[in-house]
């Protein structure tokens, strides 16, 4: 085995659970397949070569199993787990985290700005080529936020020539998008526009008023290639969120209290909420006669409003060196060093002083031998407002003679406190002796392919500790928080499989199983101790007819009832299954008609304690690109 990995290891090494048949065409093409690089370090990573666990949700991944949202993409992925009140408030936890503990970024870009957590309200997939998953301690090429892993979006990318195409849906709400792409030797540019209006349900369960949400949004990127060795680039995007809430009696701020489930949350009409997030960056990369050097420069930029937050921002300046050790072109190189110089500044409001980090990260990338890669890198960051830290990473990945791979990774990773935490709700530092969270933690698994099969299994054990945990106990500003003593405990297993039965059928399954505990042995709350899923795809033989089922099942779920009296209980939601269908029929070369139904059976299934959960929906909708 060497760089250029065997198909069959590359369709492995892709991800824990990645299903890489190609879609559509009735037949497995594994022949057909290119590497796929994934965006893990300072420098991107070829999948066979990266050691760390990682998924890639792919574009035909997207389409055939009628993925609306990112946060439906998302769900039942190994290590993932993600909860919440309402489709507008959704978190994403990896391996048992913090929600602030995952970094999202859309094009290498941070959704959250300002030092805060991503809540997912409705990120419209219309536009998403791929979804990277990255598990494990991320700082040293993400800085802070990055604990418990990274999720990358990548959008769409522009093909040779023009392209367009539009997607229109109706059910239980309405979703219209439209995109234009150009693409040739120099240049890519591509546009993307997308509204979605979900009618929603009644979060409280009382029979009231639908609690609806509306996400649009319009993506634009591109990238020239000025000369031979001058490229540069840019992204931008604007997302407007308006969305309903309902109102839950905890007896704070002038509210109502209560003393059971059933009177917990109740319909408000009056309540609602908005968000405008802003982001974009630019760049320019030169690259030397002999190429065995790469320099970039880029700017990005984060701005996020909502109705409860006056404008957080986030800024980020760097400087990134690639070396190419074995005297080749970078973009060839088995033995890379890279340099990271970064900047990056947070704002939380006009009441508080900004937050500067300056840091400097190294990394290796290579080949220690034609089997056997490695990345190792180190990240000093200079903390304006906090302790200075190093943080750091190491990952290997090992393929023997028939194939399995073996791979393996620890790293340390830190998360400085919000602002929010540090305020306390307040205008001053009410909490000012705050320490940044420290997560350490390693994983190592297999992952084995079945040639006979056309397919894959794989396992990853994994344990973290995170230590100098924030927590609060408090229900009204100003909030008290502090650092947790002793060590908050994550370990599990993930598994993952698929297989292609024939070229008409494929089969795939996830399991995580997460045992997750607080400083005092207490259960972490929304995480779930086990979390099954399963799915097929069908292709008919005769007719361009594609017919997908998931099945997602949750158990050992804990949240606390906050309507009980102090100490207040943490209890385990009921366990539940739902299934999910999509199908799609090619019309013609370009055109697509498509229906799903999320939770066909009907199933309640809360994530969150007093608040009710979707019951069955449809959809049907058509596709078309030209």
């Amino acid at each position: 085995m060497n760089k250029s990995v065997s198909l069959s290891a590359l369709v492995i090494a892709a991800s824990v659970s990645t299903n890489t048949f190609a879609q559509g065409s009735g037949t497995t093409q594994t022949t057909q397949l290119e590497p796929i690089i994934v965006s893990a370090g300072i420098s991107p990573v070829a999948a066979d070569e990266y050691g760390r666990s990682h998924t890639v949700i792919t574009r035909d991944d997207i389409e055939e199993r009628g993925y609306a949202t990112v946060q439906e993409a998302l769900e039942a992925q190994p290590g993932i787990s993600m909860n919440g009140d309402a489709p507008s408030n959704r978190q994403i936890r990896i391996r048992g985290g913090e929600g602030s503990h995952t970094l999202i970024l859309i094009d290498g870009v941070r959704a959250a700005a300002g030092d805060s957590e991503y809540i997912f309200r409705g990120l419209d997939t219309s536009y998403i080529e791929r979804i990277e998953i990255l598990r494990g301690p991320q700082s040293v090429p993400y800085g802070t936020d990055a604990s418990t892993g990274v999720i990358n979006i990548v959008t769409q990318q522009a093909d040779t020539g023009f392209n367009a195409g539009a997607a229109v849906e109706i059910g239980e709400g309405d979703a219209e998008s439209a995109y234009i792409a150009y693409g040739d030797t120099k240049t890519q540019v591509t546009l993307n526009i997308s509204n979605r209006y979900d009618r929603g349900f009644d979060y409280s369960g009382d029979g009231g008023e639908s609690d609806s949400s509306r996400w649009q949004s319009i993506t634009t990127k591109g990238s020239f290639n000025l000369t031979r060795r001058l490229d540069t680039g840019f992204t931008y995007r604007i997302a407007d969120v308006a969305y309903d809430l309902d109102e839950n009696a905890d007896g704070f701020g002038g509210r109502p209290s209560s003393d059971n489930e059933s009177d917990y949350v109740f319909d408000d009409p009056s309540e609602s909420s908005e968000a405008l997030e802003r982001a974009g960056s630019g760049y320019i990369e030169y690259r030397p006669h002999d190429q065995i050097t790469s320099h970039r420069v880029s700017f990005n930029r984060t701005s996020n409003q909502s109705d409860t937050v006056t404008d957080d921002v986030t800024e980020v300046a760097s400087y990134r060196l690639q070396y190419s050790a074995d005297r080749v072109a970078v973009a060839k190189s088995r033995q890379l060093l890279s340099l990271l110089v970064e900047r990056k500044t947070d704002r939380g409001g006009a009441d508080l002083p900004d937050r500067q980090t300056d840091s400097v990260a190294v990394e290796y990338t290579g080949w220690l031998a034609d089997d056997w890669s490695a990345q190792v890198g180190v990240r000093h960051d200079f903390n304006e407002s906090f302790s200075d830290v190093v943080s750091w990473n190491v990952a290997s990945s090992y393929f023997l003679a028939n194939d399995i791979r073996l791979h393996a990774s620890g790293g340390r990773a830190i998360v400085n406190p919000s602002f929010f935490e540090f305020t306390g709700g307040t205008s001053r530092a009410f909490n000012a002796d705050l320490e940044p969270e420290e997560n350490q933690g390693f994983d190592i698994g297999v992952e084995v392919p079945l040639s006979g099969l056309s397919g894959s299994v794989g396992v990853t054990y994994f344990k973290e500790t995170l230590t100098n945990e924030i927590s609060s106990d408090d229900l009204s500003a100003p909030f008290t928080y502090e650092n947790d003593e002793g060590e908050s405990d994550r370990e599990g297993v993930e598994l993952a499989a698929s297989i292609a039965v024939n070229p008409s059928l494929d089969l795939r399954g996830n399991y995580t199983y997460l045992d997750a505990t607080n400083a005092d042995g207490s259960i972490e709350v929304r995480r779930p101790r086990n979390e099954l899923s399963l799915g097929l795809t069908w292709r008919a033989r005769q007719i361009p007819v594609t017919i997908n089922g998931d099945l997602r099942h949750v158990r050992g779920l804990y949240d606390t009832q906050f309507w009980e009296p102090t100490p207040r209980p943490t209890e385990e939601l009921p366990s539940f299954t739902t299934v999910d269908l999509s199908g799609q029929l090619d019309v013609l070369p370009g055109l697509t008609l498509t229906g799903r139904v999320t939770n066909l059976t009907d199933e309640e299934n809360k994530e969150v304690w007093g608040y009710a959960t979707r019951g069955r929906a449809g959809f049907v909708g058509v596709r078309a690109s030209w």
